[in-house]
């Protein structure tokens, strides 16, 4: 009876491995032709992607990120600085490059390239924000809160910053650290150096702000003293303010 038993499992065993031996076999046929047909697709996937024209890049988008409207000069400068070739491989757009050239323009804050998928690139940009205007070349150009000098389209309102080099972002720093109702009284900063910077009022009053430094306790004190008409206000000492060619309190 043992015997008998042990002939069944050993008949089953070898049919078992028969059958595992058919089926390796048949798996091995399988692969050898799948993997030609692997390599084959592999290949053209990268020539799709890498070296054919089906994704070359068509067009390339200049777009302002918070939704603003752009010029055609922007526009072009941009795409110039970019330098990304139409008719090549949107794959083998260099994004970054891109990206730091055209970061490189004076107007732009940030910028990232973005591959529009099958053949588009996407310049999108963040524009700088001036808060006051200098003397260029001809018309003004902006001013932001880094004492950047740009070229910009909007520049309505500003005052005008009479100030180079050092006294010039000190200037920039008053004007970004003013309050709202002191900032809309003034209509011009000059500094000579950066501790000589003077505000002239749309009143024609002059202000002595000094330095940039404490900014908040001028501010407090100016407001204060912008109760009484005069002609200078001197802020450049806030603990020690004084007035020049006062003429009383304004009327109420």
């Amino acid at each position: 009876m043992s015997d008998l038993a042990n002939g069944v499992r050993q008949g089953e065993t070898e049919a078992e491995s028969f059958t595992a031996y058919r089926i390796n076999k048949r798996s091995k046929k399988i692969w050898w032709f799948a993997l030609p047909i692997l390599v084959i697709l592999t290949g053209a996937l990268i020539w799709l992607v890498w070296f054919s024209p089906v994704f070359a890049v068509k067009d390339v988008q200049v777009v302002d990120s918070a939704g603003g409207i752009l010029s055609t000069d922007q526009i072009a400068q941009a795409q110039a600085a970019a330098n990304i070739p139409l008719n090549q491989p949107i794959a083998r757009i260099d994004s970054g490059a891109s990206a730091q050239a055209v970061a490189n323009l004076p107007w732009v804050s940030s910028v990232e390239v973005r591959r529009g998928w099958p053949n588009e690139v996407v310049v999108a940009l963040d524009l700088r924000i001036p808060l006051a205007r200098v003397k260029g070349l001809g018309a003004s150009q902006g001013v932001d809160a880094q004492g950047i000098v740009f070229d910009s389209l909007n520049l309505n309102g500003l005052p005008l910053i009479e100030a180079s080099g050092e006294a010039l972002v000190s200037a920039v720093e008053v004007v970004a650290n003013l309050p709202k109702n002191l900032a809309q009284k003034v209509v011009r900063i000059r500094a000579e150096s950066i501790d000589s910077i003077e505000l002239d009022l749309k009143s024609g009053s002059i202000v002595r702000w000094g330095s940039a430094d404490e900014p908040e306790f001028k501010a407090a004190v100016l407001d204060a003293l912008l109760s009484r008409r005069a002609q200078i206000y001197d802020v450049s000492a806030p603990e020690l303010p004084t007035t020049t060619d006062e003429k009383g309190p304004k009327k109420a």
